[in-house]
């Protein structure tokens, strides 16, 4: 696929972005570069997913448990922002790709057609997916249920996932590191309930509100001496909903938060936290409390000997993946599938400048650059191949 011909795709995308788990239009726009170039596509049943396998050539196809297989992930889905960039191509459909899925799909689409292009000398088969509902919508999971696993016939040995980001790295960079690259994240959300009345009188209520408002800070409070201060993790609430006028106490209160933590043990640990404080506020105010909490990602973990892979095969090809010292806390349902399958994630800088505080990802003025297209692209074909040929070796 020329240059011109991926900045060309990633701008069709980015103009037509969809929230969620159904995205007919992106799906139909995926489909048909991918049919068009001869790969063998499928279509999700549970939600508008694209499955598209390589056969490789190069390999016996009498002893199918002797073809290794790798997978390749791009998400598909949008946020629902109103795009604020000025861009040429910026979408006004109050919807926006400002964490750059339109980028990992353009990628993804190209490694593609490459591999495939390639294919009488690939010695393995390659499930290139790409997954709606990442965006908080259990797509991953939901892909898992449908077989993805599956999709070539045998389990992939190794999977590989991007993303880009529009400011922690600079333009072009590749960063990866093994053991946790991403935050796992539980959803919180709980509802309070109590009895309303008038401001004037709240011995005679029971205020939700009040409540909610002391399980926010004692919550924060409580995760903070629950877990070692060498162990990354955070409780954080964005959102508290209760009543409309300054003068009545009312009836219900809402919070919705995130937990955010490196490992399984820490996850559980803040989850108790979270579920005692609440239970004990809300003891103390006499209301009564629901709490639900809803693991939406697992940490992103690289196997180290995959993450080794990476590096070697870049370096091979003349690139260089940095190492990083420390794990990034935003997270990704990828997460789900390298739960599965051993694999690497692997994060792209696409800054387009290099002014310090640029717009993150989730920003409505966050940018994407266009030049990471085509050397991450490549990055994900060699990849490809090369794993494909070390599995096939180790058969031999």
């Amino acid at each position: 696929m020329k240059d011109a011909e991926l900045i060309a795709l990633r701008h069709e995308l980015h103009r037509v972005p969809e929230v969620g788990m159904d995205l007919p239009v992106t799906q139909g726009i995926l489909v048909k570069h991918l049919r068009d170039a001869g790969l063998e596509v499928r279509c999700g049943a549970a939600m508008t997913s694209v499955t598209a396998i390589v056969r490789g050539g190069a390999v016996d196809r009498t002893r199918l448990d002797q073809v290794p297989t790798v997978l390749v992930r791009s998400d598909m889905d949008a946020l629902p922002i109103q795009e604020e960039t000025g861009l040429e191509w910026a979408a006004t459909n109050g919807a926006m790709h400002a964490c750059g899925h339109d980028v990992h799909m353009a990628v993804v689409v190209a490694a593609a057609m490459s591999t495939y292009a390639n294919r009488d000398e690939l010695k393995g088969d390659v499930i290139f997916f790409f997954q709606p509902g990442e965006e908080g919508h259990g797509g991953a999971q939901r892909a898992l249920a449908e077989g993805l696993l599956d999709a070539a016939g045998a389990r992939p040995r190794a999977a590989l996932g991007l993303h880009v980001l529009s400011h922690l790295l600079s333009q072009g960079e590749m960063a990866s590191r093994p053991g946790a690259v991403l935050s796992g994240s539980t959803l919180v959300d709980i509802v309070v309930t109590g009895r309303g009345g008038h401001g004037s009188a709240p011995h005679l209520a029971a205020s939700p509100l009040t409540a909610a408002a002391e399980m926010v800070g004692a919550t924060t409070a409580a995760a903070a001496h629950a877990v070692s201060m060498f162990e990354p993790s955070t409780v954080t609430f964005g959102a508290l909903q209760a009543g409309e006028a300054r003068n009545v106490i009312p009836d219900r209160a809402e919070l919705s938060g995130v937990i955010r933590a490196f490992s399984e043990a820490t996850t559980k640990t803040l989850e108790g936290v979270v579920r005692r404080t609440v239970t004990g506020i809300a003891a103390a105010h006499d209301v009564t409390v629901e709490i639900e909490l809803r693991r939406d990602t697992l940490p992103t973990i690289s196997d180290p000997c995959e993450f080794d892979a990476l590096l070697a095969i870049a370096d091979k090809y003349g690139r260089q993946v940095t190492r990083l010292s420390e794990p990034v806390s935003i997270s990704e349902d990828f997460s789900w599938i390298l739960n599965e399958v051993p694999g690497v994630f692997l994060l792209v800088g696409a800054r387009t400048s290099d002014e310090p505080n640029l717009p993150s990802n989730h920003s409505s003025r966050a940018t994407f650059s266009d030049v990471v297209l085509s050397p991450t692209a490549e990055l994900v074909t060699n990849w490809v191949r090369e794993r494909l040929e070390g599995f096939a070796a180790s058969l031999a």
